[in-house]
This record gives C-alpha cells, structure tokens and sequence, in this order.
C-alpha cells in the first residue's frame, strides 16, 4: 500500500537569525530556526531580511612588500575627510578617495619604528589631525596630518609623569640642587639607562617637585632637568618619590587609548597591567598627579590600580558616557562617584561589571560597546542591565558559534552604512561578518570568501565612502598570483543600485577588479597585478567568456566594449536548514520530504541557480534572456515571485541550495518551496 503524503508550502521570509550553529539543528522549537539559514557565503544579509550578493573587491595596489606583515589603521578627520593608512616594515604609507596618495609619480611614505611583527599590536585614538599611538615595546607616538602629504610623526611629549607607584622601600633620593640640571642619587641600586626622558616626582615636606632624566650615570646616579613649575623645596634626601611610569625599563601603555572627560587615558605596561592614567582636564601632555603645594585639584591627572583577586591586564579603554576598561577578567566602569560634582581624582569610581573577559582585539562603538571574548572566540555585547544594575555582557556569537571556525577573531570594524554589520578577521585569515540591529533583534552573521587561490585578509579598515552616505572597507588581501604569494589593497565596492533595472554597465561583482571605460575597444590592458590568472569579465552589463590574462591584458570576443569590469570571479551562496513544519501529530523532522519545485521572490535580480545540496543537477532561476525579451538590449533585472523546478531525490531534510555565480545582481527575499511530507 503507497504511503500517504500531505502536500505543504511553507515561507521563509527572512534570514535575519543567520548561520546556524551545527549544534542547534535539532532545535526546531527556536523561533530563531525559522530565520536561520544552514551555510551562506559571499550574500550581505540585509536588515531587512533579504539576503544580497556582495559587491566585489576594487584593486588599489600592492603593499611596499607583499613577504612581510603589514597592517591598515583608519584615520578620520571628518566623514569628508578620511584617510586609510598602511602601516608595514618601519614606514606608513596613505590613501585617500580610493587610491594611493602620491608624491609625484611614487607612493608618499614616512619612516616609522615599527617593524613588520609590530604593526598587529599597535593601538590608537584619534582627537581631529592627531592619531595618538600606543605599542607595548615604543614609545607613544604622535601622527599628526597638515596635508595630504604632509605628515609628521613624532614621539609623545608627556609632561611631569605619567608616574609609577609612590614609593613604599626605605630607598631615598637626594637631588644635588632645586632648579636647573642636577644630579639625583639613590641610596641603592634603582635606575636603569632605559629611565632616560622618564620623569621623577619627589617630595620634601608638603611641596612637591619633578625632573626629567636626561641621562644615566649608573644604577644609584642619574642626571635630570628640574620642571620649571615644580622646583625641588630642598637638596636634601627624601623618601617619598615616585619613578617613571613609562619607559623602556617598565614597558609603555598598550591598551587601546580613548579620551574621557577632556582627558587622554592610557593603560596597561608591562610593569603595571592593571593600572591605568589620565592626562590632566584639557592638557592631555600632562598628567601631574598634584599640584606643587600637594594640594589635588579636579582638573589633576589620575593614576588608578583595577584592584582584583589576580592582576587582570587592561586590553582596552572605551569612552561613552561612563569610561569602560576592559580587562582579561571582565568589563570595568570608571565614573565620577559623585555626579553633582566634577570628575577628578579625588571624585572617582570603578566597579568591575561582570567576570566575561576581554582579548586583547581593538573594541568598537555601535549603539552598544563590542568586544572580543578573552577566549576570541565570541563577540559580545556590553549593554547596561536596569535589572541588574550594571553592564552584562551578551554573546552574540551564541547561536553561530562556529562561525569563528575554533580560529579566533583579531580584529572588528563597524561598518554602520548601509546595513549596520560588525566585520571581523580570523587568525586564519577568513573574513566573517554579523549584521547587527539590536532593537529589531536582528544577530546575522555570514561569511565573504574573496575570488583567488589561497585568498587571507591580512587586514581591514572602515571609513566614510567618498561621497559620505555610507561606509567602505579596505582589505589587504594575500593570494598566490601567478605562483607567487602577493598582498593587495582593495576595498568593497558600495551596494549595487541600479538606476534602469535595463542597464548593468555599473554592477560590479568582481574582486581585485578593474574597470575599463572608453572608447570602443576589443582588448583590455592595465591587469598585471592579475597576470597568469583567469578572471571573470562583464562588457556593457552583460556577461563574457573568462579569459587568461597575459602579459596584462586580455583580448575580448567583441570589440565594441565602452564599459568593462575585469577581476576574480566569485560564487555566492545560501543553503537552508533542514525543512519543519509542524505536524498534528509531531514533527515533520525525519520525515521524508519531496520538493518538486521552488517559488523565489527576488529583487533587482537576474541569473542564479536552485538545486539540492546533495545534488549537482542545478535549475537556473532568472535567465540571461528569455522568451519576449526585446534583443538588442541587456535583460532587464527582475523583481517578483520565480518559479523553478526542483531536481533532487526524495530525503528527511529538503534543504535548498542557492547561488549566483555571474558577475551579477542578485537579491534574495523568500524562498517558497512546494514540498510533500510523508505521513506517518
């Protein structure tokens, strides 16, 4: 006797829940099931719902020296004045507006001291044209922007401290005068020649004064310059002193620096992980922890200890309207104790808001604070708990969490315009990306594979596009080229909109592409950053054959081309979770499943491919052309519902396999599958 069946035709109208984690797909009962999708690459998902295929990647250059490390760091004067800056083996160079800026015909440059293994762990803020630096092993540093090439860097210039801890040894110091250049000597062995331009603090009676090194004589002898402001009161010993909080001898800041309350914030030496200093109230060179009397003024600078049962280093400094650190034991608040009063160092508080640790990966601002999980594995989200009076911490990598591949994130960019995505770089060089639309509890995270073989991101950086209403990434994208391992910088074009659904001559979903626009011509040239590989082609908005590039260039099949996007080909793809739909007498899982055919609604869309996963019989979805079409003109892209047979054998799962490989638009906004389910 043939087994019943019952014919179904379910709706998924949105993946705003993105990539299932494996081990959540047994939980059909999750509402989040039903907006999720099981695998997905190279499509944004939309806020909206929908998913669409990524625009593709625009080749600017090659880094200075594709063998060595090399890093991109954003620098953004205004959203009409970004630029983006490659940091590699002791040099910075600069782009702006989508390219390369240049001094003459070559690369504008500057030297700087970090190397190639350094560049990963610098950290930075920014206040107008000055980037303020930080690295474990440099001395803080000051990039300072008057041109577009012009550009200085220089070293910090910290005025009276920052100060280490007050001394608490029966060492004394003794100055050989009050003013001037003077000898300070130590009753025991103390300095180092690394001390030199550090700064000591040193009290007689109520008044204290402060000197600069200026140079080492040995480990009791250093000679100094007594600060104009803060004379020594006597040339007698004294007890109380603080050494240097900086230098080469005690390591320099390292956390991701921030401004607060018109205060420059630092943290985390070798010496003292878990401490933290600010600059004086609008002096952000200085940071004098009292005035000359000993008297503690608001406006002073501040030098704080996050005091826990272990020494938790201090990987980021985060300013909204409190000031959060975080560390490798959880997040911290600092904020005025008082909030009548004004902040400052005797008007101050830190509370430690929950034990979920922190990395030591650059935080980001978005509606809520960002972080990576100490363990780097998850992303989560600080956001304050009316109910529980302070800051929890969110993973939002909960129900993908095999997105981050066991891998690790080391580095986050918010890409706010136009659809609100955090992206992320694996240690293993995968880009993945969550969109991130907290009051419409959109959590979407999915995954870009740029065309190429051996395809890493090295790197990443977000700034205003050139014409302001969105956001652009830059990459560094390493890839064997033609045998050879090569490093390029590219960024994402914006979405594509097109203006006529008739003309495609802007779509442009290549990587590492270029576009050729002229006069009528049958051979493109200008590709030898391409050579050796085949690449994906569009001429005047239509498809054409790949072609090997050779000697950098490629001959086409026709020469009337006014309009050509030439790059590294790359596929799109969604794959569903296995189907359910409720049963009267259970669940339709494990069940055998029949579709015979699929209604996709697509939006300014035009070819693709619909198959099952366990099948490589593909159904095209909107054809190049089709019957009634006018000849002559490109095809028109298409908005509505698309009926497509379904070949595929009859399993449990009915899942449903999507992609888009043409260099073309394609937007996905439901997927309506007619299936039969076997009744039990």
């Amino acid at each position: 006797m043939p087994q019943r069946t019952k014919f179904f035709t379910p709706i998924q109208t949105n993946m705003t829940a993105g990539k299932f984690s494996p081990r959540l797909y047994g939980r059909v009962d999750l509402a989040k099931y039903f907006n999720a999708i099981r695998d997905i690459q190279n499509f944004n998902i939309l806020a909206h719902g929908g998913i669409s295929k990524r625009s593709g990647t625009r080749y600017i250059n090659e880094v200075k020296d594709s063998t060595k490390n090399t890093r991109l760091i954003p620098f953004i004067f205004s959203t009409t004045q970004p630029y983006i800056l490659e940091f590699g083996d002791l040099y910075i160079r600069f782009y702006k507006e989508e390219g390369q800026i240049l001094s003459g015909t070559v690369a504008y440059e500057i030297v700087s001291p970090y190397t190639a293994a350094q560049v990963d762990k610098i950290r930075f803020t920014q206040s107008a044209d000055v980037l303020y630096l930080v690295h474990p092993d440099v001395r803080p540093k000051e990039l300072t922007r008057t041109g577009d090439t012009s550009w200085t860097l220089t070293d910090f210039d910290f005025q009276d401290g920052p100060y280490g801890a007050l001394n608490k040894t029966s060492t004394t110091l003794t100055p050989s005068g009050t003013t001037g250049s003077v000898n300070i000597t130590a009753s025991s062995a103390l300095f180092a020649s690394t001390d030199v331009n550090g700064w000591i603090r040193m009290r007689h009676g109520a008044t204290w004064g402060a000197a600069q090194i200026t140079s080492y004589t040995s480990s009791t002898v250093v000679v100094a310059t007594v600060h104009a402001d803060f004379p020594f009161a006597s040339a007698t010993a004294s007890g109380t002193f603080r050494l240097p909080g900086w230098s080469d001898t005690v390591g320099w800041p390292s956390a991701q620096p921030t401004f607060f309350e018109e205060r420059l914030v630092f943290a985390n030496t070798s010496a003292e992980p878990n401490t933290f200093w600010m600059s004086e109230s609008e002096d952000f060179t200085k940071f004098s922890p009292t005035d000359a009397d000993s008297s503690v003024g608001a406006t002073n600078g501040i030098r704080r200890v996050l005091s826990d049962n272990q020494v938790n280093a201090i990987f980021w400094l985060s300013s909204e309207d409190i000031l959060v650190a975080g560390t490798s034991g959880g997040p911290w608040s600092i904020q005025a104790a008082n909030t009548s009063s004004a902040f400052g160092p005797s008007n101050i508080t830190a509370k430690k808001q929950n034990r979920r640790g922190v990395a030591d990966v650059d935080v980001v601002q978005t509606d809520e604070l960002l972080y990576v999980s100490r363990s780097t594995l998850k992303l989560r989200e600080l956001s304050f708990s009316f109910e529980k009076d302070k800051r929890v911490s969110t993973d939002l990598t909960l129900l993908s969490e095999s997105i981050t591949e066991n891998s690790g994130i080391k580095n986050i960019s918010y890409v706010e315009e136009p659809d609100d995505k955090v992206s992320c770089i694996l240690s293993n060089g995968s880009h993945i990306l969550v969109t991130y639309l907290k009051e419409q509890e959109v959590v979407a995270w999915h995954k870009h594979v740029l065309g190429g073989t051996n395809i890493l991101i090295k790197s990443q950086a977000t700034i205003p596009s050139v014409d302001a209403k969105s956001d652009t990434t830059y990459l560094i994208a390493s890839r064997t080229i033609n045998g050879v391992t090569k490093q390029y910088v590219e960024f994402f074009e914006e979405a594509y909109v097109p203006t006529d659904i008739t003309q495609h001559d802007n779509a442009f979903f290549v990587d590492s592409g270029l576009t050729y626009s002229g006069v009528a011509t049958g051979v493109i040239s200008g590709l030898n950053h391409l050579e050796g590989e085949t690449v994906t082609i569009l001429t005047n908005g239509s498809t054409h054959p790949s072609k090997v590039v050779s000697g950098g260039s490629i001959t086409l099949d026709r020469s009337d081309v006014t309009k050509a996007h030439v790059g590294l080909g790359y596929t799109a793809f969604v794959e569903t979770l296995p189907l359910e739909i409720a049963q009267k007498n259970g669940s339709s899982q494990g069940r055998t499943k029949d579709i015979n055919k699929v209604i996709l609604r697509v939006f300014e869309s035009i070819g693709g491919l619909v198959r099952s996963p366990q099948d490589n019989d593909f159904n095209e979805i909107i054809p190049a052309r089709r019957v009634g079409d006018p000849t002559g003109i490109e095809p028109p892209l298409r908005s509505e519902d698309i009926s497509v047979d379904f070949e595929g054998d009859s399993d449990t799962e009915a899942r449903i396999r999507i992609e888009q490989s043409l260099p073309l638009p394609f937007t996905l906004l439901a997927i309506m599958p007619h299936v039969e389910i076997q009744e039990i």
